[in-house]
């Protein structure tokens, strides 16, 4: 079970925020928020069950949705927080990321993730790749649509990127795009 859950490292991310018309004349190239849905879900146990996380993880896939105004096939790039192996797979089937519906997750692991190939899942290698960074995938979202990310550059296309941390009842997360619109 050591695998399953991310490990403590040291690490730090800066992000830079300001409005759309700044962000054009800065050196790199920017990166719009398109929404940004921060939750914190009441908990009836230090244990929820299964059908409490699914309710949660449904309920932050609308608010990024419908506050972005786009659905699951308008993501390119999908990174989940994952400081425990299952947590991704609850995110992934909520979000429907390239048509995953509840209880797909594991036929879609079984296709091509890398981020060579056409479905490229946690980009960033995430927590349990990287260590609890907690912002890898901010981070990676960001790099994906400026074309920076090196070696672990997707060859999909790479217009929106969602991003995520924390748990299914309470963190927060990002959709960004390239263009503010």
């Amino acid at each position: 079970r050591l695998w399953d859950c991310d490990r403590p490292v040291n690490a730090s991310a800066a992000y830079l925020f300001t409005t759309a018309e700044r962000a054009r004349d800065m050196k790199q190239p920017p990166v719009y928020v398109l929404n940004h849905s921060q939750h914190n879900f009441p908990n009836r146990t230090t244990q929820p069950d299964l059908d409490e996380i699914e309710e949660w993880t449904d309920r932050a896939a609308r608010r990024m949705y419908e506050g972005a105004g786009l659905g699951p096939s308008d993501v390119d790039i999908f990174n989940p927080y994952d400081g425990y192996a299952t947590m991704s797979q609850f995110y992934l089937e909520a979000f429907q990321w390239h048509g995953v519906k509840r209880g797909d997750a594991f036929a879609f692991y079984a296709g091509d993730i890398r981020v060579e190939g056409p479905h490229p899942f946690s980009s960033s290698g995430g927590n349990l790749g990287n260590g609890r960074t907690r912002t890898a995938m901010y981070t990676d979202s960001i790099q994906q649509l400026r074309g920076s990310a090196g070696p672990r550059q997707v060859t999909v296309r790479a217009e929106t990127a969602l991003a995520a941390f924390t748990t299914p009842s309470s963190g927060g997360w990002m959709m960004f795009g390239k263009h503010p619109s």
